[in-house]
């Protein structure tokens, strides 16, 4: 084809150059220089060649720039017209997410309503909204934008502040808090913008803020704002530089899995416990005050290999932190032992695998740190400052506190050489060890088992089970007192260790007799701890409470279908068709339960009264959480069933 470039039809003659007026090409006249009319590009055109540069002319039709242009133009006048539509019942376009400096989203909260812990508290109050820190926006409740979003603080208020952490801080243990409370709390408060070292993380801060929000009832449906906002702040702890970003990124992931294993979102809440778990080994939380090099295999495991160029951690500055360490760990470990067993698929398999075997000591309550702090404060009065001072890491708690193969030496009876092996939560990790134990064990027996096989889970379950009754023997170390901040930890720890039973004899209930007894007197045994407390007195509890109770409620619910069933083949009468029904007996139901009649009628009734206990008990703690209801509607409708 001819590449041939021909004058424009409407030059004139005389003067290859003189184009009449408008007939230049675009390019021409939007550069403002002379145009030759030459086609298909012109001389200019040609010269200049630059990208995105059209040689195009006006009386070919319209050209590709005025389309565009059209386009726009369009574009601009439909944007307009849904920001300010005519029709009052249109759907306003508005910006849902608002990007600051650090690329953080500031996120979006209905302007007519602020924060809110209780309905008539200060947080339900219009102008709270308005009452916003010096370093975050308020929300503007003009009429302009009464129908529209507006923008929400990237924290709320002081005083909201103060009452979301009034909120979480009292059951903060129930809820996987393992830092120092004072601590945290004094910092968080401090008047000082969001991310500044000398505050917890954006993230922690965040999520303690949604916990305190989810506890204290959400009357004005913000959970969602602050849920978001947590979880943009969470995802970029480990890039900041905070100096305490690893030990609160570890805090604000336990928080967020167990909000949300709370509100029933389990695939959600196994994603952050997960991810807890895999920050507390790469931290080498495991190996606090590990003994020497050549005591143990010291094999890395992969998960250890993420910090092979050094510690992530620096040496802690005192007493107390080096307790947040310790007892991040076992918070961590504990937590997931028990989920794990509740949801299934988490397993504490993956700390001891691989050679992360467990060198960290059995955890201290606070106060014990505090104490051993304190102890250290008067040496260095009495013999000088610098005593203090010289103390290497290690020493910071008593030289003797080391610990080796700590899990493996309790699961095989070795005595502990800790002097507060009995505190609220070392009894609490022991009696999640032997939960996640228990079910493990259960769930590998077989019928067909080969002799060799049977005979060695057959050891390995007589000894687990004289390792719990000895454990549950070891729970008046733990008075349940209401008094305590620590009663949710304690209640929990006690509550576990019956369930513990029960998951190992689950396997056998059906067909040995004495299994069946040990699984009925454990489920008796966490009843009678909700009659000896008044519920009512704990307006929230560790949510894992919920899974122990369904076991016991299933316990409960095959004994009474057994009893009916044994009644029905028997002409017994039942609850229903007795006239000679007696009060149940304070003490335990028959040791015979071969027998039918009135015997098996008082069972059956003391059973279903330790049953409605326990559905009541759930019914409570059901409004505050969707994973309690969930169970609570299924155990009743396994009992409805029978």
């Amino acid at each position: 084809m001819s590449s041939e470039r021909v004058p424009s039809s409407s030059k004139s003659t005389s003067s290859p150059y003189s184009l009449q007026r408008g007939k230049a090409c675009s390019n021409c006249r939007k550069r403002k220089i002379k145009c030759d009319g030459l086609r298909p590009t012109c001389t200019q055109c040609l010269k200049s060649a630059r990208p995105g540069d059209a040689c195009e002319y006006a009386d070919s039709g319209r050209t590709r720039t005025q389309m565009l242009e059209d386009n726009i133009s369009r574009l601009e006048a439909r944007i307009r017209e849904l920001e300010e539509p005519t029709d009052e019942d249109a759907v306003r376009l508005h910006a849902p997410y608002n990007f600051s400096s650090r690329s953080s989203p500031t996120l979006m909260a209905p302007p007519s309503t602020a924060p809110s812990i209780r309905s008539g508290s200060a947080l339900s109050s219009p102008t709270d909204a308005q009452r916003t820190s010096s370093n975050s926006p308020s929300i503007s409740s003009s009429p302009a934008q009464s129908s529209t979003y507006s923008v929400f603080p990237e924290e709320p208020s002081s005083n909201v502040v103060q009452q979301l952490l009034t909120a979480f801080l009292p059951h903060a243990l129930d809820m996987g808090f393992f830092l120092h409370i004072s601590r945290f709390q004094n910092s968080a408060l401090l008047p000082l913008p969001l991310g500044h070292y000398s505050r917890p993380c954006a993230g922690l801060l965040s999520t303690v803020y949604l916990l305190g929000l989810h506890l204290s009832g959400d009357t004005n449906n913000q959970e969602s704002v602050y849920l978001a906002r947590a979880l943009a702040h969470t995802a970029n702890m480990l890039s900041s530089t905070h100096p305490q970003r690893i030990i609160h990124a570890i805090q604000a992931e336990v928080l967020l899995s167990v909000y949300f294993f709370r509100t029933g979102r389990i695939l959600e809440g196994k994603y952050h416990m997960s991810a807890a778990v895999s920050l507390t080994l790469g931290a080498q939380l495991h190996k606090i005050r590990a003994p020497p090099t050549g005591v143990e295999n010291s094999a890395v495991s992969p998960l250890q290999q993420i910090s092979v160029a050094g510690p992530l951690l620096p040496p802690p500055n005192d007493q107390i932190e080096e307790g947040e360490r310790i007892n991040a760990f076992w918070m961590v470990y504990t937590l997931s032992n028990c989920w794990g067993v509740a949801v299934g698929t988490l397993s504490s398999a993956v700390f001891e695998s691989h050679g992360s075997t467990i060198n960290t000591p059995w955890p201290l309550d606070m106060a014990d740190y505090e104490q051993v702090m304190w102890n250290n404060q008067i040496e260095s009065w009495i013999y000088g400052s610098d005593v203090g001072l010289s103390l290497p890491s290690q020493e910071l708690l008593p030289a003797d506190y080391h610990s080796v193969m700590t899990v493996q030496n309790f699961l095989r009876q070795v005595p502990s050489s800790s002097v507060k092996e009995f505190s609220t939560m070392a009894m609490f990790a022991k009696a999640s060890i032997l939960l996640d134990k228990a079910a493990n064990l259960a769930s590998l027996y077989r019928v067909d088992m080969g002799a060799d096989e049977a005979s060695r889970f057959g050891a390995t379950f007589t000894s687990l089970a004289n390792l719990i009754d000895n454990f549950q023997s070891s729970l008046a170390f733990l008075p349940l007192n209401q008094h305590t901040h620590e009663f949710g930890m304690i209640m929990t720890t006690h509550s576990l260790a019956y369930t513990a039973t029960i998951q190992l004899h689950s396997a056998f209930i059906n067909t040995n007799p004495h299994s069946r007894n040990k699984a009925l007197m454990a489920a008796r045994a966490c009843v009678s701890i909700l009659r000896q407390v008044d519920m009512s007195m704990s307006p929230h509890i560790n949510a894992i409470l919920s899974s122990c109770w369904t076991s016991v409620c299933q316990v409960l619910i095959d004994e009474i279908r057994r009893i009916r069933r044994r009644n029905a083949a028997t002409g017994g009468a039942g609850i229903a068709g007795s006239s000679r029904l007696s009060p149940a007996r304070a003490g335990g139901w028959s040791s015979d339960h071969g027998e039918g009649g009135v015997q098996g009628v008082e069972d059956e009734i003391q059973l279903v009264g330790m049953l409605e206990k326990v559905f009541a008990t759930m019914a409570i703690f059901s409004m505050e959480s969707a994973l309690i209801g969930f169970q609570l509607a299924k155990v009743q409708e396994a009992f409805h069933s029978i």
